[in-house]
């Protein structure tokens, strides 16, 4: 009997073995033409089996020989590889004809998209260390530019598309997340992790569905989704960050140099001193040290995805911290994202639910951001800049600023820091949006869908001036000599806005090969948004009771003989509205020539009934030249695609201010308002607030774009042409009425605008790895180009005048072109300016008369970026570089440098060492005692040009080799360091030459962020 056991385990023993021997690991890469494919699916023909490649596209799977490894990915085609005897099998998926585009409300494929868009994937998105996902589009899409004017964590950028298409309207293009449309302002509670890709529609037959909301482009956000028939699969990504102060170059005065300067001038505090104590004295102060640090970053990141049969899942936690560069700013962000999906079992039904919900709390220096019109006891920024090198931050003492007289300029940093440690201004916002998509197919041609969605936000600030605060006795001593200050200010604002639409849809193919295919969709929507807001501010609180953000019995109420702490109460509420019916036909020949054409009506709340309706229309076409015959012997030809289009879109959103703005700004801009006001000896009366203008109407944009999309070299090269121009019809402008009325201005529509482009994008594979041990390398860029022209303003004299700015707004001329005399250097014979006047003679005394347009503005001509993905055996490294040219802004913080006036008050430049004297006639510094150094008109003096070429991102990593991760829970693993704003090479002094505005002075600058991180899977 033992015998026979033994014979029967031996053979089992060989039959497994046998079967252990037939298994073999197999490794290998799965690429595209961009690189490593994440989540591509790696399965055994016929088995069970199956992985999932890694952020590299790295995988490990058990086959035997005589197995079929299939490759499949969503949009390309599949692969299937026979094992045999390899044990490391790499592969490169081509881009499917079928590959699928996000074109609107619905979708469609490559070679069908008749529209100009440009797609960024997760891949350029993700493990970057900015916390606003729309920071992270600049210079990775043509005409598309992201200024950010702040370095405050999570901070609102400007976001145009294609120039400037209104001037007193909205100029940001429409931001839908999932379908549902969010506000463009408020992405600082949004995770970038989630991103899947995002999709910018610019010409007009993407954005023309969209009717009076497509007017300045759309960018559609897709977020991550979990795949079908596929196992849990759990990613975390971790990364911290630093962000630092990027110095600046306007060759400051260090102590004994300023000191001396102003001993020379009988000025400040160095007028009290010996050349001797100068030449000793040790004290050098640098306020950017400060006020300013390395500020401390932590991400973490959790997504879990899976998939059955019939539905799927993606769950993804987040919590981010972010220290801002300048003191006391910071941002705190969590965030939770559910998305399902699933079909019925018959195919029939399907759906997709989107839930996002986050929660933010910022701290920031409002007063630093606004400045406060320029006030020093307002702003760390100006305190950084102009403190005086040669005063001790130690002497700094709550004790010291105790009086009128301690409010000095020589103070001024002191009860800037002193603001820092008592006051406060934060903000918490929560965001929730939630999204819903329902299909059913009625039967093979027509499909009933309806789609929801609906943003949510709600904002609380609080800002507090503490009442041991400098400022707060400050502010006390001027009511009298016992007087308790301090404020508090708080605000509760709630934004819901919620979108329905109801759409049939109908396609067929029909001929003998299907050559022929008809889509026709009809679309009803509505669109309803409703603000409310309350704040409040009280003066006088309670040193020994105040808890900020709690009244606690801290607020000091006014008696009979003082009304000086009567809290001040105010609110807001609005609701806007759009209804609208639209449809779309689209009809493709054998995927060689298309036809598009939408239609859409559009009714908003803002108008009067006989202006509330617009309509409009596009029409595009499509010619795949490759398809023809005449080309079919063209081997090194892949794609060549001739695009056309026309159509209008509309705005209707005014952002002059009626107590909200922005998207619910100017709601009764038709009707004639009164407001209850004082009058004499205290009695109420009624004053017009407004004067209504029934005949306002929407602005209406009409765009007409050519385009070529190519392939070539076997796709090794890729890009797309584009040739548009834009004009704003109807623009809205204020219109100036006499005071007589009460009021000065009216809204109205005035006049036309127009832009002229063209856009070019290209990438190019130099060297496609089929192994992990060659190297790939995949260069890119883009470039565009856009001319914007004021074409009609009716306005006297055509034109509208800002002096404050030194721009003007002229008929045939740049939107906000700058305005100024031009400067002509130094008077040798007396040190004052020299100023050219308009007949071309040199004057000291310009006026108003003698300005001249430059031909620039704050508005770039050329932009973009380019950079390159690189990988070498388990080694990746990534640049992206962005660029302006042609733009010109003024630098009010050289002029404050080189104000004499300012000697013994603020830090200056050393420059003024050149200043002209009797025996230094030569010079571009005008003398000292000049007397036109502020001749009361702008001149070009100190505009600046400021393009601007940046290291806008680098990122070096390594992946962890396959064959250790599999002794280890791990599926993948990888490390990577990176930079944000490493080097920027440009002629403007300051830290940051990236803004939107036109004149910059103590902006407290975006910083340089260097991150470490590490992303799992398992």
């Amino acid at each position: 009997m033992k015998t026979k056991l033994n014979g029967i385990l031996t053979l089992l023993l060989a039959l497994v073995v046998q079967v252990a021997f037939a298994q073999q690991t197999v490794t290998g890469k799965v690429t595209d033409a961009d690189g490593g494919l994440l989540g591509a699916v790696v399965s055994v023909k016929g088995g069970s089996a199956n992985a999932t490649t890694d952020f590299d596209g790295n995988y490990t799977i058990l086959a035997g020989p005589e197995d079929t490894l299939t490759f499949t990915y969503s949009g390309y085609e599949t692969v299937s590889l026979l094992v045999g005897n390899q044990t490391v099998i790499n592969t490169t998926m081509q881009a499917s004809l079928d590959t699928v585009v996000l074109i609107g409300y619905r979708n469609s494929t490559k070679p069908r998209s008749n529209i100009a868009s440009t797609t960024v994937d997760s891949k350029e998105i993700v493990d970057r260390p900015n916390a606003s996902v729309i920071q992270r589009l600049q210079g990775q899409v043509s005409g598309l530019t992201v200024q950010t004017s702040t370095g405050q964590p999570g901070a609102n950028s400007l976001i145009q598309l294609r120039g400037i298409s209104s001037i007193n309207g909205n100029t940001e293009p429409l931001i839908l997340v999932d379908g549902v449309p969010v506000d463009e302002d408020a992405f600082a509670t949004f995770n970038p992790n989630d991103v899947e890709n995002m999709t910018v529609l610019k010409d007009a037959a993407g954005t023309a569905i969209y009717g009076n909301r497509g007017a300045n482009g759309v960018i559609l956000i897709t977020t991550k989704r979990g795949e079908f028939d596929s196992p849990l699969s759990v990613s975390y990504t971790g990364t911290t960050s630093f962000t630092e102060f990027i110095d600046t170059d306007y060759n400051l005065y260090d102590s004994r140099g300023l000191l001396s300067l102003e001993n020379r001038r009988g000025a400040g505090f160095g007028n009290t001193l010996t050349e001797a104590e100068i030449a000793a004295y040790d004290i050098q102060t640098d306020w950017n040290d400060v006020f300013f640090r390395t500020g401390v970053n932590q991400s973490h990141n959790l997504s879990l995805s899976s998939g059955g049969k019939k539905s799927r899942q993606f769950t993804s936690i987040n919590y981010t911290r972010q220290e801002g560069t300048l003191l006391a700013t910071d941002l705190q962000r969590f965030n939770i994202r559910t998305n399902i999906s699933g079909k019925s079992d018959n195919d029939r039904f399907t759906y997709s639910t989107t839930a996002s919900l986050g929660y933010s709390q910022s701290n920031s220096q409002t007063e630093t951001q606004n400045n406060r019109n320029g006030l020093f006891f307002f702003s760390s920024i100006l305190g950084a800049n102009r403190g005086l090198p040669y005063v001790d931050i130690n002497e700094y003492s709550p004790e010291l600023l105790t009086g009128i007289s301690a409010f000095t300029a020589r103070n001024a940093p002191f009860v800037t820091f002193d603001n820092i440690q008592f006051n406060r201004n934060r903000e918490d916002e929560l965001k929730l949006i939630l999204g819903g998509n329902f299909e059913y197919k009625l039967n093979k041609d027509f499909t009933l869908a309806y789609n929801m969605g609906a943003d949510y936000g709600q904002t609380v600030g609080l800002r507090v001036v503490d009442p041991r605060s400098a400022l707060a006795r400050i502010r006390a001593s001027f009511i009298s000599p016992t007087a308790v200050e301090g404020s508090q200010r708080e605000e509760y604002l709630r934004d819901f806005r919620f979108n329905s639409n109801l759409s049939l849809r109908f396609k067929r193919s029909y001929g003998e090969k299907d050559q022929h295919t008809v889509i026709a969709n009809g679309y009803v929507e509505y669109v309803k948004g409703h603000y409310k807001d309350f704040r409040y501010v009280q003066t006088g609180l309670n040193p020994r009771t105040f808890s900020p953000g709690n009244n606690g019995g801290a607020f000091i109420g006014d008696t009979a003989n003082d009304d000086n702490n009567v809290p001040f109460v105010t609110s807001n509420k609005a609701s806007t509205g759009l209804f609208s019916y639209f449809g779309e036909f689209d009809y493709d020949y054998d995927d060689k020539y298309g036809f598009q054409a939408t239609l859409r009506r559009d009714a908003s709340s803002r108008f009067t009934a006989d202006n509330a309706w617009g309509t409009f229309y596009s029409v595009a076409g499509r010619w795949n030249l490759h398809q023809e015959a005449f080309l079919s012997e063209v081997n090194w030809l892949n794609t060549l695609k001739l695009r056309a289009s026309y159509g209008t879109t509309g705005n209707d959103r005014i952002n002059e201010l009626d107590g909200i703005g922005g998207y619910y700004g100017a709601l009764n801009s038709t009707r004639t308002l009164f407001n209850t006001e004082q009058s004499y000896n205290d009695q109420q009366t009624f004053t017009r607030d407004q004067i209504g203008n029934e005949d306002l109407r929407w602005e209406t944009i009409k765009t007409v774009n050519i385009g070529i999309d190519f392939e070539m070299f076997d796709n090794r090269l890729r890009g797309a042409i584009d040739a548009y121009e834009r004009k704003t019809e109807d623009l809205f402008f204020s219109r100036s009425t006499s005071l007589i009325t009460g009021v000065s201005q009216i809204d109205a529509n005035l006049g036309d605008i127009s832009n002229t482009g063209i856009e070019l994008t290209a990438s190019y594979d130099l060297f496609r790895a089929n192994n992990s041990d060659e190297v790939n390398l995949r260069i890119f860029g883009n470039i565009a180009y856009n001319r914007n022209q004021a074409d009609f303003i009716d306005l006297p004299d055509g034109l509208r005048d800002d002096i404050n700015d030194g721009t003007v707004i002229q008929e045939g001329q740049r939107i906000n072109e700058f305005f100024v005399v031009p400067y002509r250097g130094v008077n040798p014979a007396t040190g004052n300016l020299l100023y050219e006047d308009i007949n071309g003679e040199l004057t000291e005394n310009p006026t108003l008369e003698d300005r001249r347009l430059t031909g620039t503005s704050s508005i770039p001509d050329f932009f973009g970026g380019f950079g390159f993905n690189a990988s070498y055996k388990n080694f990746f490294l990534e640049t992206q570089f962005s660029y302006m040219t042609g733009l010109q802004r003024f630098d009010n913080n050289l002029f404050n440098y080189l104000n004499p006036a300012e000697i013994g008050q603020l830090q200056l430049s050393s420059d003024l060492d050149r200043a002209w004297t009797i025996d230094n006639r030569v010079t571009d510094i005008p003398s000292l005692d000049a007397n036109n150094i502020s001749p009361g008109v702008s001149s070009d003096r100190f505009l600046v040009d400021s393009d601007f070429l940046r290291l806008r991102f680098l990122q070096i990593g390594y992946n962890f080799n396959q064959e250790m991760l599999d002794r280890t829970f791990l599926k993948s693993a990888r490390v990577y360091a990176n930079g944000e704003n490493l080097a920027t090479w440009t002629g403007w002094l300051g830290s940051d030459p990236e803004s939107s505005r036109s004149v910059e002075e103590n902006r407290f600058p975006t910083p340089r962020i260097i991150s470490v991180g590490l992303d799992l899977t398992f």
